[in-house]
């Protein structure tokens, strides 16, 4: 029950930061993540390498909003993005995988009224959560098969050989999408 209201505050989390533009609630939602870093005493280490995953994706944010923006909109904007996905960080590493999907499903439970597969959806959500995880953990996997293959992990292996690379890193990231499934559904998730 209380992954619930943890995806509740997250969703209403969420919405506050994205709705209200005031630069204070900003900084109340800086000093509330760097709160429950401290507190639930997460790696730091950690913390900046999900930046790091999610870098190019806040840079094409970033470019696209300097294009119909002013300087100033687009990195608060690129902040936003950078604090809710901080967030979902710190709930993925403190909420069990299962705990998320229950209270997923309790929060979508109205929609089985009208025939809607909450499950499914609850799933979606679970492994979009922990999606920012699941690429880095292949890219390091794949980083390792190339390096026990004596190929060096560089432009020109990217260029050349990027046609088996890329086959090899989403084979694997969907591999391990259908093993958090599976996972999921044998712990009894249905």
């Amino acid at each position: 029950m209380i992954s619930l209201f943890v995806i509740l505050f997250f969703i209403a989390y969420s919405l506050v930061i994205f709705l209200v533009g005031n630069i204070y609630v900003l900084l109340g939602a800086l000093i509330f993540n760097l709160l429950l870093i401290i507190i639930f005493r997460l790696k730091v280490i950690g913390i900046l390498k999900n930046l790091l995953a999610i870098s190019i994706f806040i840079l094409i944010v970033f470019a696209f909003n300097l294009i119909f923006d002013s300087l100033i909109n687009s990195l608060i904007i690129c902040a936003k993005i950078i604090l809710v996905c901080n967030f979902s960080y710190i709930i993925s590493k403190t909420l069990n995988i299962v705990k998320i999907a229950e209270g997923i499903t309790y929060l979508l439970y109205p929609l089985k009224l009208f025939k809607v597969d909450i499950n499914q959806i609850s799933l979606m959500i679970v492994i979009a959560l922990n999606f920012v995880s699941i690429i880095t953990k292949e890219a390091k996997s794949l980083k390792l098969a190339l390096k026990a293959r004596n190929i060096n992990f560089n432009l020109k292996t990217l260029f050349t050989k990027s046609h088996t690379i890329f086959i090899m890193f989403f084979a694997n990231i969907f591999k391990r999408v259908d093993m958090l499934e599976l996972s999921l559904r044998s712990k009894n998730f249905n």
